[in-house]
């Protein structure tokens, strides 16, 4: 255990942040205070206004908490969405992504992705296509844009032609890959959708939300997916979705409603939560693990009261990675650098090496953990690392440095 550990391992899961900690220390104390009371059904729904004056001496961790209409609230908040953007809350994130898989292949015969996406979720994608003889066009891009061959003008392009010469209908990206390549998706929806009919578009924003450009106030996708253990730093997983467009509200409430009465759509929170919203608990629904709701808010509060972080968000964490890339090139690494505007908070380094490249992802990862550096590691000698939001620290990049230049 190293108290001074430089955690640069976000884009896995993120540090816990300290209004969340605390929310979940006193949700457990009141879980084992209350277990499963009237008041405590009243807290879920109300939050601490509904609660005895006590309830705030007694638990001051949880004082963020104002009832599940408030989290949605602060998502919104996050996301910049409308103040009506529906928002579903889901134990399981890939739930969510069957969810928007099966609403894709409904009016869609033929779905655009690249090969920038979460290679689990593309799983979940081919399995839905191939259930509905529906079809999905992977555009080959990460290589080109790691290697700097590709500007964004031409990657527009190319997914625009790409989109209409495969006879595509339907769109699903990933707004920053797992590699920290930021995809530009506003501007590729609308210059697809210029030239082709596009039935509906879902955004994969886990790496985007609380990171880099999560913003839905111009609607331009149909589903927006995100979690709160990434970037937000609520620690516990939770899957969260988004409603873009008001044209597909409709639509989206209608197959929600029949896969989850069909068992279909099976989880727990994600039903939970909406009858809970609604007062409309049935009394049969599975036990639900709450744990995440309360770290949720108490991780948004501290973004939404960061005024810091929100002033400087994106520019800050590009110049933060680009401070990194700089100390790497003279450490025995190089950058695996996109062009500026695909860069992200997230950034790839490749050792020079040839021991380093021999190396496994778990000697990588451990050899720098004992260096007292959390990140992830790849095969073939590839580390990446999510900068911290704040900037770095006094002897931040000399420690980064000088692990760089001794491992292995």
């Amino acid at each position: 255990m190293h108290p001074d550990l430089l955690y640069l391992d976000t884009a896995r899961v993120g540090r816990m942040s300290r209004s969340a900690q605390a929310a979940h220390l006193d949700y457990a104390r009141l879980a084992t205070d209350e277990g499963g009371s009237l008041f405590f059904e009243r807290f879920l729904r109300q939050g601490v206004d509904s609660s005895p004056a006590k309830i705030h001496e007694f638990y001051p961790g949880l004082a963020t908490w104002r009832g599940i209409g408030q989290l949605k609230h602060s998502l919104r908040a996050l996301a910049s969405g409308r103040r009506d953007l529906p928002v579903l809350l889901a134990n399981r994130c890939a739930a969510l992504m069957r969810f928007a898989s099966r609403l894709l292949f409904h009016p869609c015969r033929n779905v655009l992705v690249t090969d920038l996406g979460w290679p689990a979720y593309h799983s979940i994608l081919e399995a839905e296509a191939q259930r509905a003889s529906r079809s999905v066009t992977t555009v080959h891009i990460c290589q080109a844009i790691l290697s700097r061959h590709l500007t964004e003008d031409e990657l527009i392009q190319r997914l625009r032609n790409e989109f209409l010469d495969q006879g595509c209908d339907g769109l699903f990206l990933s707004a920053v890959s797992n590699l920290g390549v930021r995809l530009p998706v506003e501007r590729i929806v609308r210059a697809i959708e210029a030239t082709s009919e596009v039935r509906l578009i879902v955004i994969d924003g886990a790496q985007d939300f609380c990171h880099a450009s999560s913003d839905l106030r111009n609607e331009y996708s149909d589903l927006y997916l995100a979690g709160s253990h990434k970037w937000l730093k609520a620690h516990h997983p939770m899957g969260v979705a988004f409603y873009g467009k008001r044209r597909s509200s409709s639509f989206i409430e209608t197959g929600l409603d029949h896969l989850l009465a069909t068992g279909e759509l099976d989880d727990p929170l994600l039903r939970f939560s909406r009858q809970l919203e609604t007062c409309s608990l049935d009394g049969t629904s599975e036990t639900v693990s709450l744990a995440s709701l309360f770290s949720c808010q108490g991780a948004a509060n501290d973004i939404l009261s960061d005024i810091e972080y929100s002033a400087h968000g994106l520019a800050q964490l590009v110049n933060t990675s680009d401070a990194a890339a700089d100390v790497a090139r003279v450490s025995g690494w190089y950058p695996l650098r996109p062009e500026a505007s695909f860069r992200s908070g997230i950034l790839l380094l490749e050792a020079e090496k040839a021991a380093t490249k021999l190396a496994s992802a778990e000697a990588l990862r451990s050899g720098f953990y004992e260096k007292g550096i959390a990140l992830t590691a790849y095969d073939n000698g590839i580390i990446r690392l999510s900068v911290p939001e704040h900037g770095w620290k006094p002897g931040d990049l000399d420690r980064l440095g000088g692990a760089l230049q001794s491992i292995f």
